[in-house]
């Protein structure tokens, strides 16, 4: 199995700064429309542990897990942490995709 590096900033370096520029808006409106679908799913599923545990994240983080809480609750609180983390990190990128997606917008002059 052979390896594939590329160097990113080289080739696109390469490239006359319209078209740079056009390879960045395309890119971002792309993973824009990938991160809200994920945001979505991640969304569902810290709204199923909610719903489950009748409680956020946040409050079982605060309160603890009961000490009763058995191997079902132990594992489903190291998913939902993922699924939370999922939803967290996915709405930061999607705020700055956001910044830069207006802000190329209200460069464009309009036709």
């Amino acid at each position: 199995m052979s390896t594939f590096t590329l160097d990113i900033d080289t080739s696109l370096s390469a490239l006359p700064s319209p078209e740079r520029e056009r390879v960045a808006l395309y890119g971002a409106r792309l993973l824009f429309t990938e991160m809200e679908g994920r945001l979505a799913l991640a969304a569902r599923e810290v709204a199923r542990f909610e719903q489950k545990y009748k409680t956020t994240l946040a409050q079982l983080n605060e309160a603890g897990l009961p000490e009763e809480a058995g191997l079902e609750a132990h594992e489903d609180y190291v998913e939902w942490s993922g699924w939370q983390a999922a939803c967290d990190e996915t709405g930061q990128i999607l705020d700055t995709l956001q910044t830069i997606l207006e802000t190329a917008d209200a460069l464009t002059p309009a036709s």
